[in-house]
């Protein structure tokens, strides 16, 4: 009984005892800290159901980053660049208008002027150019208040033809300028204004007298500044010696370096000056013009004479020292006026082709172009038009020109190439 109870006892225990073992290992595999992912798993899921926003510590997170700026194009024409830029200039002398060009370019029934017709034969060789500029020799009016020499006064429609023609640049310091007092270059500037013309030589105020002109196209800066010897002895008001830039050695010296400071790469001077009708420059208009291209200028565009003087390329030394080449065009002669005779109905346009490379700005061609004013009556009234000489030599299929004046432009022609060659400047050949 006693040997039973033993058994029973025994029994007993080690079915505790398997319970207890079973009972360990079960307690031990639930509550055994997870490993790996399922680790991390569980550590989101817990944030989660706390309401966290973070996610695991051991994940890092990589913003997006920002492409670099593309750096700036370098401009063609600037250093470092690799390319060359290139621009046309076109350069004509004194438009003038006379009475008797006037009544054949009025409409009666809009009572307005059109000067269109003068300029249509050359226009397409404005049009094409980036800067194309003329000297206007008179004053700007309108309602009828016109008149001729002395004391010029044209009608406003002008300035439009200007604009249609191609030109977009109009100096006005001639011996003109005041030929209608203060009003009239106040109004005068204001007609070119009103077509978009740029304009150089007189002003409306000092602020405006003492601003530079600089006209960029094609990435070439082209800085501009007009001078004229006088104003036919009206004098310019005490209280305006701002209204019309006079000649004056010094102050142009400083102009030229302000406009280089102001980041011209290439610097125009419209220059009135020297002797009317006569064919050669004078000393002192030889000794003035090769200083400015000393001093800095590029190109002298000479008018007054009303004839075609030679044109020059100079080679000049800047104050220090350093070598630099410039033109010099002494006049352009007539664009468009009424005179007659001894070739003052005969102008030059200049061509001029700009190449800058490298920071480095210079003339790579220089062409002047003969035009001639030919005048002709259709209803008894004078007519105008300005005709490329060459051209119309070439051609010889105009039906308003006579063999007389095929035969007077020929003769001029090889005159006035020439005059122009006079100082050695390369002219083409025929």
């Amino acid at each position: 009984m006693k040997r039973r109870v033993a058994v029973v006892l025994m029994l007993a225990a080690s079915l505790a005892g398997l319970v207890l073992i079973i009972a360990l290992i079960v307690w031990n595999g639930e509550s055994a800290p997870p490993d790996g992912d399922a680790a991390n798993r569980e550590q989101a899921d817990n944030h989660r159901a706390e309401g966290s926003s973070e996610g695991p510590s051991d994940i890092s997170r990589e913003e997006p980053r920002e492409a670099p700026p593309e750096p700036e194009p370098v401009p063609p024409g600037s250093p470092g660049s690799g390319l060359a830029a290139e621009g046309l200039l076109v350069a004509v002398g004194d438009i003038m208008m006379h009475m008797p060009q006037l009544p054949a370019y009025f409409d009666p029934e809009s009572k307005r002027y059109d000067f269109t017709p003068y300029f249509a034969e050359v226009k397409p060789l404005i049009e094409d150019a980036d800067w194309a500029m003329a000297n206007l020799e008179t004053t700007l009016s309108e309602n009828g208040d016109y008149s001729g020499y002395p004391r010029f006064s044209s009608p406003r429609e002008l300035a439009a033809a200007l604009k249609e023609a191609g030109f977009d640049i109009v100096t006005t310091a001639n011996n003109h300028a005041l030929d209608r007092g203060v009003p009239g270059v106040k109004r005068t500037l204001g007609f070119l204004e009103e077509q978009g013309l740029v304009t150089r030589g007189t002003a409306r105020s000092a602020e405006e007298a003492a601003g530079t002109v600089i006209v960029e196209q094609n990435h070439i800066r082209v800085g501009l500044l007009a001078y004229t010897y006088g104003t036919n002895g009206i004098p310019i008001p005490a209280d305006m010696p701002w209204l019309v830039d006079l000649i004056d050695e010094e102050r142009m010296v400083q102009d030229i370096a302000a406009l280089r400071e102001a980041g011209a790469d290439f610097i125009v001077i419209a220059l009135h000056f020297g002797t009317e009708y006569q064919t050669e420059p004078s000393d002192e208009q030889k000794r003035l013009a090769r200083r400015l291209i000393a001093a800095g200028a590029d190109l002298i565009a000479g008018s007054h004479p009303h004839v075609i003087q030679p044109y020059e390329v100079v080679d000049a030394q800047d104050e220090s020292g350093a070598a630099r080449q410039g033109v010099i065009i002494y006049s352009m002669g007539n664009f468009i006026s009424n005179q007659r005779g001894d070739t003052k109905d005969y102008g030059a346009l200049y061509r001029i082709r700009l190449r800058k490379e490298e920071g480095i700005t210079r003339m790579t061609e220089v062409e002047p172009v003969i035009t001639w004013v030919h005048r002709y009556k259709a209803e008894g009234r004078n007519h105008y038009r300005i005709l490329p000489v060459e051209r119309v030599l070439e051609e010889r299929n105009d039906p308003l020109l006579t063999a007389a004046d095929y035969a007077q432009m020929e003769k001029n022609l090889d005159t006035l190439r020439k005059r122009l060659a006079a100082m050695g400047a390369p002219v083409p050949a025929p």
